[in-house]
């Protein structure tokens, strides 16, 4: 079976399997960090995992994917880092962020065109969740890069979003089941 008729297959049979188109490093733009990959094996969902990075941009995670939502509670990371091998951006803050850092992420958030690679699925292809264990106030994670600091504004979270959205290894634009209780 060739290349382009196995994609084909993929895409008609399954809704999607990965087809290479990763991030390349720099891509993510000014100030985003490029993180080694960790793998992304699926674990039992409620497994303790251990990432080297902190946030996350890759590694085991859960079987199911978290909804593409802003969440007001803590997803845990097994879930969104699946949202990354899907394509997703996921925009983080820590609890004790200074308010006016978490309604910037939120707006940013909000203001996040469609992800075009989506088609008729219209999805923002992004998830907004607090962290605990984020070691800066905010941060933008996609598959691979990191984008963090004290406070992110729209312009960067849209260019990360633009240069870095749908690289992950799986393409997929089908929203999670998971939210947090």
């Amino acid at each position: 079976m060739t290349k382009t008729r196995a994609l084909l297959f993929c895409a008609l049979a399954l809704g999607a399997c990965g087809d290479g188109n990763t991030a390349v490093p720099g891509q993510c733009g000014p100030g985003a960090v490029d993180v080694e990959n960790e793998g992304w094996s699926h674990v039992q969902e409620g497994a303790a995992i251990t990432w080297r990075h902190n946030p996350p941009a890759s590694g085991p995670h859960y079987p199911v994917w978290a909804r593409y939502a802003i969440h007001d509670k803590v997803v845990a990371r097994g879930y969104w880092v699946h949202n990354l091998e899907h394509g997703a951006v996921v925009l983080l803050y820590r609890p004790d962020a200074q308010a006016d850092a978490i309604a910037a992420l939120k707006q940013a958030y909000a203001g996040l065109p469609d992800d075009p690679s989506c088609g008729t699925a219209g999805a923002k292809r992004a998830l907004l969740t607090p962290d605990p264990l984020l070691p800066t106030p905010v941060a933008a994670v996609a598959a691979n890069a990191v984008l963090a600091g004290d406070l992110l504004t729209t312009e960067q979270i849209r260019d990360f979003a633009t240069r870095c959205r749908a690289k992950g290894p799986e393409d997929v634009c089908a929203d999670g089941s998971y939210s947090p209780p």
